[in-house]
């Protein structure tokens, strides 16, 4: 249970609004404080309230568009960790086999839950005897609180405004051909709209711009590729990017990391996974 990798956040923001999409390569636990508004996950669009947790796995999509006061518990985990803390008894691990997942909770639950969030912040790891111990003792509370709750969730729901539903065959068809060459005036051709329409609607219903949508995609279906053992070379052209050079940068430029030394990183801690997990022994 070493070096056990998490990061807690507690966020107070008087006017916020996260300004993008996102993903990241660890899990992330959100527990609003305030009802602030949606979240956008992969292709779908939830309310985003109090009283619900949420769970948005590794290599998931997603933006929360809210404006206005927001306040929230944000705990990233790493999959390591969840094998980590895991037991053949106690398995954390399930708590990854889907993409996103939300529970309502009651009072009785919301203020539990969030009493273990501030005793998981109290207990920081300040190098003192004995705090890495505090700190994980406070951690596996936590987990082994919401683990069950959310291990019988599932995403719910999905907002079907008016806005959206005139938007959803638009991401189903970029979500089929992302493999393919999409621009804005194919993609309006194809829906026999103008690109000033598409754009509009767009944005209206998601946030976002059909491009920056298209880009992150295929930036994901580019990580998954090179999750399975794909070359870069190969990664890029199957996601779209007609250029390797144009995807090298683009890569970098969203992850941190270039492509090549992604797949190496992640075949390399995927091998230290396989060998710490228990139930793999």
């Amino acid at each position: 249970m070493n070096n056990v990798e998490f990061h807690l956040q507690l966020n107070h923001n008087d006017t916020w609004n996260m300004s993008r999409l996102h993903f990241h390569d660890h899990y992330e636990l959100l527990l609003p404080l305030t009802t602030p508004g949606n979240i956008f996950v992969n292709d779908q669009v939830y309310p985003l309230r109090r009283g619900t947790l949420y769970l948005i796995g590794e290599n998931t999509l997603h933006r929360t568009m809210a404006t206005g006061f927001h306040a929230r518990y944000v705990l990233h985990i790493s999959r390591k960790a969840l094998v980590e803390l895991s037991t053949p008894q106690t398995d954390f691990t399930q708590l990854t086999q889907d993409p996103f997942r939300r529970a309502t909770l009651d009072s009785t639950q919301m203020t539990e839950i969030i009493e273990l969030f501030q005793a998981l912040e109290r207990n920081k790891n300040d190098g003192s005897f004995g705090s890495d111990i505090h700190q994980t003792v406070a951690l596996l509370n936590l987990l082994i609180r919401v683990a069950p709750t959310l291990n019988a969730a599932t995403a719910g729901e999905a907002i079907r405004n008016k806005d959206f539903l005139r938007v959803v065959p638009i991401l189903d068809y970029i979500r089929d051909n992302l493999s393919e060459p999409l621009s804005l005036d194919q993609i309006a051709g194809h829906f026999y709209i103008s690109k000033h329409y598409l754009c509009r609607i767009f944005k209206a219903a998601t946030g976002f711009s059909v491009m920056e949508y298209i880009i992150y995609s295929r930036v994901l279906l580019a990580r998954q590729l090179l999750q399975e053992g794909v070359s870069v070379q190969q990664a890029g052209e199957r996601s779209g990017f007609s250029d390797n050079s144009h995807f090298i940068r683009t890569f970098g430029h969203l992850t941190g990391v270039t492509p090549g030394r992604y797949s190496k990183e992640y075949q390399s801690s995927d091998q230290i996974l396989l060998r710490g997990n228990p139930r793999q022994q």
